[in-house]
């Protein structure tokens, strides 16, 4: 019999031996290293292929997908120790201006994998043609300079600038727009300002790019005639209570504008004005006060006709060192006190100077706590309290002090 014939009649038997020897080892396999269906931990940012030069796509692109894939577990171990093994993208090739349900195409680095979903599985992108064009730069000036005070027509550079993006926006823009205020000004001012797109109704266009995206600003502030802007001087009589002092005085507003008919009255003023006399004799806490102001005949303040004043007083700061005995608490009954060495401790103590000239030793006390302590020597640290407000103790000497206790001795 030739082997032609014996293949030709035993090929059904050898076919399934070889699809039964498959099956097996297919099964060897997934057993080892079997397919799971997992969510890849990573969101996967889209990115837009095959776009024609000269459109773009409005709004961007969706931050991110999530895929869920199937790989033998060999696979996973590869797949989630590299942050670029799995790539999502949209095609757009051959696509014009319109709105399209895109589907989302993934590629991944490694095999054996299967996509099983991708969420979501399409995405809306509308496409538009790309679009630039020069508009002129406006300021809008908000706000009024400080009374007494003009401000000139803004100088802004650059002139124009260029505004770029989807064509339906773009053509939107007539102007670009930069925001400065003058509110209560009264110096001239260069400032540089972020510009934004406007329509022909005043409202903000989105979705476009200007280059540049600032621009510089400058505005002229001057004064009118008749007026002038002096500093105000507190005018003080007296003098604070023996041992205090004053700290600060802050009056507000710290400047004032005045105005005469007679411009020259003004620029004669010495540069300040002087408020009415302020009495702070004996004084040993703050003082809060609203003055008038002392005005040359012809001459009127503008705004408000007084200023808050405030004086603040404070004591003057010293120190004092007081040698003061030691007093043992916490003995128990069973014990007494043998000796203490030494028997007076040196205390730093600060604080206003009127309280420390009036400050009484019975006021502090120095104290060991000898609670739980049985018969023997102990080096203590001595504690102190001040039975008097806004005294401080800066330290004291020796930090211990040696007490020696002995049970009680009864008398025979």
């Amino acid at each position: 019999m030739s082997l032609w014939r014996w293949l030709k009649r035993n090929f059904g038997t050898l076919l399934m031996s070889f699809l039964l020897a498959v099956a097996v080892w297919v099964s060897a396999v997934l057993s080892e290293d079997p397919n799971e269906v997992r969510v890849y931990p990573r969101a996967v940012e889209v990115s837009a292929v095959g776009l024609e030069e000269g459109l773009m796509t409005v709004d961007g692109l969706p931050a991110s997908v999530r895929i869920t894939l199937r790989a033998p577990r060999s696979v996973w171990a590869s797949l989630e120790g590299d942050p670029t093994a799995v790539q999502a993208y949209v095609d757009l090739q051959g696509l014009q201006p319109g709105v399209y349900a895109v589907p989302v195409k993934v590629q991944v680095a490694y095999q054996p994998v299967e996509v099983v979903s991708v969420t979501p599985a399409r995405l809306e992108i509308t496409i538009d043609k790309r679009l630039t064009r020069e508009v002129p730069v406006t300021v809008d000036m908000r706000g009024e300079v400080a009374v007494g005070y003009y401000a000139s027509a803004p100088v802004v550079h650059p002139l124009t600038v260029e505004v770029s993006g989807p064509a339906s926006a773009v053509s939107k823009v007539t102007a670009v727009q930069a925001q400065v205020s003058i509110e209560g000004a009264r110096e001239s001012f260069k400032r540089e300002t972020a510009l934004v797109p406007i329509d022909a109704d005043g409202q903000r266009v989105q979705g476009v790019t200007i280059k540049p995206s600032h621009a510089t600003v400058s505005v002229a502030v001057r004064q009118l005639g008749g007026y002038r802007d002096v500093a105000v001087k507190v005018r003080l009589v007296g003098q604070v209570a023996n041992g205090y002092r004053i700290t600060n005085v802050t009056v507000s507003p710290p400047v004032v504008t005045v105005f005469s008919q007679q411009p020259q009255k003004v620029r004669n003023l010495p540069g300040f004005v002087e408020t009415e006399p302020l009495d702070i004799s004996g004084a040993t806490d703050d003082i809060d006060a609203r003055l008038k102001l002392v005005l040359p005949e012809g001459i009127s303040l503008v705004g408000e006709d007084t200023v808050l004043v405030q004086v603040n007083v404070a004591a003057i700061e010293t120190s004092v060192t007081m040698s003061l005995p030691v007093e043992v608490t916490g003995l128990s009954a069973d014990m007494e006190v043998k000796e203490i060495s030494p028997k007076l401790v040196d205390v730093i103590l600060s604080g206003p100077l009127p309280v420390l000239e009036g400050l009484q030793p019975s006021a502090v006390r120095v104290t060991v706590d000898v609670s739980g302590l049985t018969a023997g020597t102990y080096q203590l640290k001595p504690s102190v309290e001040v039975l008097k407000d806004k005294v401080q103790v800066e330290s004291f000497l020796p930090v211990t002090v040696e007490v020696t206790l002995q049970p009680v001795t009864t008398k025979p």
